[in-house]
C-alpha cells in the first residue's frame, strides 16, 4: 500500500466525527424522502446546506423525473378486504373486477419462450396470484391481457418494490417497455389464506391500485473536492428511500457527509479529485438521478472519472460481513486484501457486478466500479428483513457496524483517489472475462456460436500484458490503462451504446449474448428463435468489433509510447 494512501486514510478515520455522523442522520430521519416531495428537496436541500457550511463546492443539479409513488391498494372478497402495496411502476385499477387464478409455475425458476406463453395463456383475463415479481414476468402479463397480478411477498411485512424495466426516465421507446398492469404485493399469511380459499373453488375479487406516476423536479448536491488532477472518482448514495429510509439509505448519505469533510481537509493529498453524489429517482423513478446527471455530465465522466463506489445500505444491526460487487478491474488479490482488514474471518470472494443500485456509468468506459455489500454472513444473498419497508428506522442502527461502513467506503475512496498509480489487474479481469466465456460456450445451444469472440482473447491478452509492463514504468499512462480497461468493462456489463442505457433487466457479464441461454429451436417458435439469433449475432459483432479496434488502438498508442521513450533518450 502506497505512503500517501496510507497516511490520508489513517487520518480520515482517526479525525472521523461520530457525533456529526449520528446528528445528520438523526435529521434526515424526519423526513420521507420520496423524490420530488417537499420532504425529499428539504432533504437535498440539507445536504447541500452541510456541504455549504463547510466550505465545499457544490453542483446543485435540478431534473425532471418520471417517478412513480404508491399510493393506496386493496383487493375486496366477499368476506371483506385485503391491503395490498402496489410496486412501482404499477398502472392503476379501480374495482377491478376478475377471477383469481393461482399461477402454480410461478414456483419454477426458468421458462422457455413456448412454456411461458402456455403460462401466460391460462392467467388471460384474470387476476393473477403468484410467486414470481420479475420485469420480464409483468410486462409478458400486460402484454398477454393479465387483467392483475398479486404478488405473495415472503414475510408479513409490507414491502415495496418495482416492475420498472427501463433504467431512468424513458425515451420515447421506453415508454412502450412499461406493463402497464396493476401489480401490487399481498403479504405472506393473506396470500396462503386467499390459496386455500382457490383451492376450494373459483374465487373473484375487485383490485383497486392507485398510483401517483408523473413527473416531478428534484434536486441532488454534488460535492466537488478537488485534487491534483481533473481526474476524479466518483462516490455515491441515494438519498431518497422507503419512509424514514434509515439503513437504505440514510446511514450512506450521513457518512458520506462526513467523508466529504475529511475529503475537504485534506485535499491538498489526493491526486486525483472526488465528486460525491446524493441520488434521487432511486428507488421511485429507476436511477433517474444517476442516469440524468450520466446523459447530461457524458463527455465530463468519459474523459475524467476513473472509478465508481456506491454505498447502499449500511449500518445494519448484527451485520458481520463486508463483501463486494465489483466489475473486476483492480483484481481478485486487491479486492480481498481491502475486504480482509474489515472481516473478523476470511472474506468471501468478490462478486461480478451486477445491474442495479445507480450502476449508471458503464457506458462512459469508467472502469472501476465497487459496491461494498455490508451484510450477515448467516443471510446469503438475501437482504435484511426491514428492507424498503415501514421498519427501517433507528433502532435498526448499530452505531460500531456504521463507522465499520464507514471506513469501508473511506479506505476505497483513499486507494483510487490518494494512490499514485490506479489498481488495476488487467490479467486478473481477463481470466474472469474468459471464465464467463466458457460457461456460456458449454451453455448455449450451439447455433449461438462465441468461437469468434474466443479468437480475440489472445490478441487483448498480449496488449494488456504490453500495458501493464509499460505502466510500471511509466505513470503518464494512466490515462491509456483507464481507456482501455474502461472499454473492457462497457463490453461486459452492456448490451447498448454509450449513447443509451441498456434494458433495467440486464444482468450478469455479456448480457447481450446471455439472453439466448436456455433457448432452443425445441422450445422456442420458429420467430422468436430467428429474432433471437439475429441479437445474437449483432451483439457477438458488437463485441468482436470493438475488442479489434481496442487491440489496434492500444498497439498504436504503445508503439507511439516507444517512439517517444527512443527520441527522448537519444536526446539527453
Amino acid at each position: 500500500m502506497e505512503q500517501n494512501t496510507e497516511k490520508i486514510y489513517r487520518r480520515i478515520v482517526e479525525e472521523t466525527d461520530r457525533n456529526r455522523i449520528w446528528s445528520d442522520l438523526r435529521t434526515l430521519n424526519q423526513w420521507y424522502r420520496y423524490t420530488g416531495t417537499e420532504d425529499g428537496e428539504q432533504a437535498a436541500d440539507y445536504i447541500r446546506r452541510r456541504l455549504v457550511a463547510c466550505g465545499i463546492p457544490v453542483e446543485w443539479v435540478q431534473y425532471p423525473c418520471y417517478r412513480s409513488l404508491p399510493g393506496t391498494a386493496c383487493l375486496e372478497l366477499p368476506e371483506g378486504g385485503i391491503p395490498l402495496t402496489p410496486y412501482v411502476y404499477s398502472g392503476t385499477a379501480e374495482n377491478l373486477e376478475a377471477e383469481i387464478v393461482f399461477d402454480a409455475d410461478s414456483l419454477r425458476a426458468d421458462f422457455s419462450q413456448k412454456e411461458l406463453s402456455a403460462r401466460l395463456s391460462r392467467l388471460s383475463g384474470k387476476i393473477a396470484l403468484t410467486y414470481d415479481n420479475s420485469y420480464r414476468f409483468a410486462l409478458a402479463a400486460g402484454r398477454a391481457g393479465v387483467k392483475g397480478i398479486l404478488h405473495i411477498w415472503t414475510a408479513n411485512i409490507a414491502h415495496h418494490g418495482s416492475i420498472g424495466g427501463v433504467w431512468g426516465s424513458p425515451g420515447i421507446n421506453g415508454l412502450q417497455q412499461y406493463p402497464n398492469l396493476p401489480f401490487a404485493e399481498i403479504l405472506r399469511s393473506d396470500g396462503e389464506t386467499l390459496l386455500e380459499q382457490l383451492k376450494k373453488g373459483p374465487v373473484s375479487g375487485r383490485l383497486t391500485v392507485h398510483m401517483e406516476n408523473n413527473i416531478r423536479t428534484s434536486s441532488m448536491p454534488i460535492a466537488w473536492i478537488p485534487g491534483a488532477s481533473k481526474d476524479f472518482i466518483l462516490v455515491s448514495g441515494h438519498y431518497d428511500g422507503w419512509y424514514e429510509g434509515i439503513t437504505d439509505n440514510a446511514c450512506a448519505n450521513a457518512s458520506m457527509l462526513e467523508l466529504a469533510r475529511l475529503l475537504w481537509k485534506h485535499r491538498d493529498c489526493l491526486k486525483r479529485s472526488v465528486a460525491l453524489a446524493w441520488w434521487s429517482g432511486h428507488s421511485d423513478g429507476k436511477y433517474a438521478g444517476s442516469t440524468y446527471y450520466y446523459d447530461t455530465h457524458l463527455e465530463q465522466l468519459y474523459t475524467h472519472c476513473v472509478a465508481h463506489i456506491n454505498m447502499d445500505i449500511a449500518g445494519c444491526i448484527t451485520s458481520d460481513l463486508v463483501a463486494f460487487n465489483t466489475a473486476g478491474v483492480e483484481g481478485t488479490e486487491n479486492a480481498m486484501a481491502w475486504m480482509r482488514e474489515f472481516n473478523a474471518g476470511p472474506p468471501q470472494p468478490p462478486i461480478p457486478m451486477d445491474r442495479f443500485a445507480d450502476q449508471t456509468f458503464w457506458g462512459a468506459n469508467v472502469p472501476f466500479a465497487i459496491m461494498p455489500r455490508f451484510n450477515r454472513r448467516d443471510l446469503g444473498s438475501g437482504i435484511f428483513y426491514w428492507w424498503h419497508t415501514a421498519e427501517d428506522t433507528l433502532d435498526k442502527v448499530d452505531w460500531d457496524v456504521l463507522y465499520r461502513d464507514h471506513c469501508v467506503i473511506s479506505r476505497l475512496a483513499c486507494e483510487f483517489a490518494a494512490s499514485e498509480r490506479l489498481p488495476f489487474n488487467l490479467d486478473s479481469f481477463l481470466t474472469q472475462i474468459e471464465e464467463r466465456l466458457g460457461q456460456l460456450k458449454a451453455d448455449l445451444h450451439s447455433t449461438f456460436s462465441l468461437e469468434p469472440v474466443l479468437s480475440c482473447l489472445p490478441a487483448i491478452r498480449a496488449c494488456a500484458a504490453r500495458l501493464t509492463e509499460a505502466y510500471a514504468v511509466d505513470v503518464g499512462l494512466e490515462q491509456l490503462m483507464v481507456s482501455f480497461a474502461g472499454e473492457l468493462a462497457r463490453l461486459v456489463y452492456t448490451s447498448s451504446s454509450p449513447y443509451e442505457q441498456s434494458p433495467a433487466d440486464d444482468r450478469a457479464q455479456l448480457p447481450g449474448l446471455s439472453r439466448a441461454l436456455g433457448c432452443t429451436p425445441e422450445n422456442c417458435t420458429e420467430e422468436y428463435f430467428h429474432a433471437l439469433g439475429t441479437d445474437f449475432l449483432r451483439q457477438r459483432n458488437r463485441v468482436v468489433g470493438q475488442l479489434h479496434r481496442l487491440a489496434e488502438r492500444c498497439d498504436t498508442s504503445l508503439a507511439l509510447w516507444q517512439f517517444e521513450k527512443q527520441r527522448r533518450k537519444e536526446s539527453e
